[in-house]
């Protein structure tokens, strides 16, 4: 017997609520504004309009009355109040970039459920936003105050719906008043369009979020072309860019970035997609034309001479296209692609069973066991699409060349592990501490402001260390310290030690700490702290094995008096043997040399029940050990190595850096010297009286073994998480790497010299 039940006449929603929530993803004038130009774009196609009316124009004004700053966007279609009405006010609304349409097909309307324009009209923008619109002769003022998701007439109904115009080019110049542009100073193609008009649609948003008293344009058109829901709307409108109304430069028309394709990439390569594609996460066999009553899809793909990885990212997608047209993208870069040439390729996958998973933002299509099919098909050819490019740049080295490069970067590679060895010690060693160090040599000057923090909130008993002290100059720069004193609101609690700068603790209980200058009485923030008494320490793993070389991070669980639990307590972290392995203030342990030792943590009352078993094992650069560290990494040079995994040669496009790593290769631990950089390409040519046998090549190779090795003290030391402004992240790199430097002149000297293998 089947399933009844009587449903409720009608749906309880919050619409408030509701609306909120689907607006997330517009809560940006870079995710809005697209919204504004595409909805202007599908008027336009709706109604079929000649190329020479399709303008759109986009007006940034910081000289409004208001004396708020306003953004707008003006096309030449327009609305009725029964559009208004039907159409627009309506939110999630599936069929609304059709809706009202006299366009028989939908080729260039790109879709949408009607929610994006609004989104941002109610979202970002602090006083208002309205639309002025006028069609067959009559004009509407509809409108939102910021705060608000619920739209009406300005200022009521009676005087903003259906009022009647005396002619549509004396309304438009009344509607663009406020935003400082007058219609004889829109450019020729706007004026055009007026002419073969019936009306137009103005949209103004008053007083934009995130942005002070002036509009950075330049950042404004950048996005604008970069954004990928812009890609078809550029192509099908003339979209220009008025600013305080002036023209914006080079006549304010937008245009989409241009493209050059790829030597031996011209053509767009084209692929069927299969009748049925493999869900990766389950197996399933999946039809990508549900059992044949959708059309096949297609995929293609495109290339691009330059890189697209920072300058034309918003085009570095695969767009989605469904029945309705555009419906979401992926970029590239999300794809599981191994391949420099990844950067080079871009395209549109067309496909309508895709139709009902795109999202409100027209983003990355939802998860689902055909999408998840679609993208891992789609990463496979784009993969074999970028191999055939590799295969094509592969430079040829002779066997004698690759041997000869091997032997020396295979000693080169047994003396970072060495040296790494000794400064991961002098890294991890007895001098070891959280706090301020002059090693980094920062300028002097008169503090304006002083920064303390600390590792740990809550600390054990007969516990000490150091807090983080950092002090700034008026204008936020990090200056030397100056001198001060610690001040503990409890002493009881905690004291701090002036002779050694640490935190000692001495009883249960709270207190707070801060610092404060001797002379101008300058103070610091103050940080809590919360000495707890431990009933026991268990710490986990009991057992842990990692090669020599690597990390790993053991936890110390804490249990109080009432019976709670927890792991963020600061204790007195010891290693049996540090020869074999040391252990940090955090609980990272870093393996020296093959061996056991044990570890154990706690305070001066209560000591870890069971110490913890730390086994170091003979390092291969690819054993256990956490994501970052798996031993020693290993260091390959491109297309003279090949992929430990596939046994493939490995290529990367000059436009690489020196060195590199791709997503895969840093789970592996394992660096490549890019081989087609500019200047390795060059040392490594003959043809140039240079090849693998000159000393430029060698002290090539040499430096990039040293950004290797700064790159890895830098982050894999007991002090990883802190955090340093540029500046000092600058001036810490330097030194390290001119104590490298000093170490590589002092133990490879021969080498340099005439090629003597280390």
């Amino acid at each position: 017997m089947g399933f009844k039940y009587t449903p409720d006449e009608d749906i309880k929603v919050h619409e408030e609520g509701a609306i909120k929530l689907i607006c997330g993803p517009f809560r940006s004038h870079e995710n809005g504004l697209p919204e504004w130009i595409k909805n202007a774009s599908d008027a336009y196609a709706r109604e079929d309009a000649p190329e020479n009316k399709r303008v759109i124009l986009i007006i940034l004004c910081d000289k409004h009355p208001t004396g708020k700053p306003s953004i707008s966007c003006l096309d030449f279609a327009g609305m009725t109040s029964a559009d208004i009405e039907g159409n627009f006010r309506r939110w999630a609304d599936p069929e609304a970039a059709v809706r009202g349409g006299k366009s028989k097909t939908k080729v260039m309307v790109q879709g949408g459920h009607g929610n994006g324009g609004k989104c941002y009209m109610t979202q970002m923008f602090d006083e208002y936003a309205e639309v002025y619109t006028v069609r067959g002769g009559y004009g509407n003022r509809y409108g939102v105050k910021s705060g608000s998701v619920k739209f009406g007439y300005i200022p009521d109904p009676e005087r903003g719906r259906d009022f009647r115009i005396t002619g549509l080019d004396v309304e438009l110049e009344k509607a663009l008043k406020p935003i400082k542009i007058k219609v004889e100073m829109m450019p020729p193609e706007a004026l055009r369009a007026l002419k073969l008009a019936e009306g137009f649609t103005l949209l103004t948003g008053v007083g934009p979020k995130e942005i002070g008293r002036r509009i950075p344009a330049n950042k404004f058109a950048e996005n604008l072309r970069e954004h990928a829901q812009m890609i078809r709307t550029l192509g099908f409108c003339r979209v220009f860019l008025v600013v305080n109304g002036e023209l914006f430069r080079d006549g304010g028309l937008l245009r989409l970035p241009e493209i050059e394709p790829l030597k031996g990439g011209e053509e767009p390569k084209e692929v069927i997609i299969p009748e049925v594609l493999k869900d990766p996460k389950t197996g399933d066999q999946i039809s990508t034309t549900n059992g044949g009553k959708f059309a096949e899809g297609k995929l293609t793909l495109r290339t691009s001479d330059k890189s697209m990885r920072w300058k034309l990212k918003g085009r570095h997608i695969i767009i989605f296209k469904a029945s309705s047209g555009y419906i979401g993208n992926i970029p590239v870069l999300g794809l599981d692609v191994q391949s420099s040439f990844q950067d080079r390729i871009y395209g549109e996958c067309a496909l309508d069973t895709l139709e009902e998973y795109k999202r409100n933002d027209r983003s990355r299509l939802v998860e689902s066991r055909l999408t998840r099919a679609v993208e891992k098909w789609i990463s496979d050819e784009v993969q074999k699409f970028a191999r055939g490019f590799e295969i094509r740049e592969l430079r040829r080295y002779d066997q004698a060349e690759k041997e000869a490069i091997t032997r020396m970067n295979d000693a080169l590679d047994q003396w970072k592990n060495r040296f790494l060895n000794k400064l991961m010690q002098g890294l991890w060693g007895p001098g070891e501490g959280i706090g301020d160090t002059e090693a980094v040599r920062l300028p002097g000057g008169k503090p304006g402001k002083i920064q303390v923090s600390l590792t740990h909130n809550k600390a054990g008993l007969g516990v000490s260390f150091r807090p983080v002290i950092k002090f700034f100059d008026e204008a936020d720069r990090r200056i030397k310290q100056v001198p001060y004193k610690w001040v503990s609101e409890d002493n009881n609690v905690a004291m701090v030690d002036e002779e050694e700068m640490v935190v000692n603790t001495f009883a249960p209980g709270e207190t707070r700490i801060y610092a404060e200058s001797l002379y101008g009485k300058i103070r610091s923030n103050a940080v809590s702290l919360e000495v707890v008494l431990l009933r026991k320490v268990r710490i986990i793993p009991d057992v842990t094995e990692l090669p020599a070389g690597s990390r790993q991070s053991l936890q110390a669980v804490c249990t109080l008096p009432e019976g709670e639990e927890t792991s963020g307590v600061y204790l007195i972290w010891t290693e049996g043997n540090p020869e074999i392995a040391r252990v940090s203030s955090s609980g990272l342990i870093f393996g020296f040399f093959p061996g056991e030792t044990e570890v154990i943590a706690g305070d001066n009352r209560c000591i870890s029940e069971q110490p913890a078993v730390i086994k170091v094992v003979e390092s291969t650069g690819r054993g256990a050990g956490d994501k970052r560290g798996r031993g020693y990494p290993r260091v390959l040079v491109s297309e003279v190595n090949n992929d430990p995994d596939t046994d493939e040669s490995v290529v990367f496009s000059s436009e690489y850096p020196p060195v590199w790593q791709r997503p895969k290769d840093v789970e592996a631990n394992i660096w490549w010297i890019n081989s087609a950089a500019p200047l390795a390409s060059m040392y490594l040519d003959k043809r140039l009286d240079y090849g693998y046998k000159s000393r430029e090549w060698r002290m090539y190779q040499l430096e990039r073994y040293i950004d290797i090795l700064v790159q890895i003290a830098m982050t894999h030391g007991p002090e990883e998480k802190e955090t340093l402004a540029a500046p000092e992240w600058i001036l810490k790199w330097g030194s390290c790497v001119a104590g490298i430097q000093e170490a590589a002149v002092s133990d490879l000297k021969t080498f340099i010299e005439n090629g003597e293998l280390p």
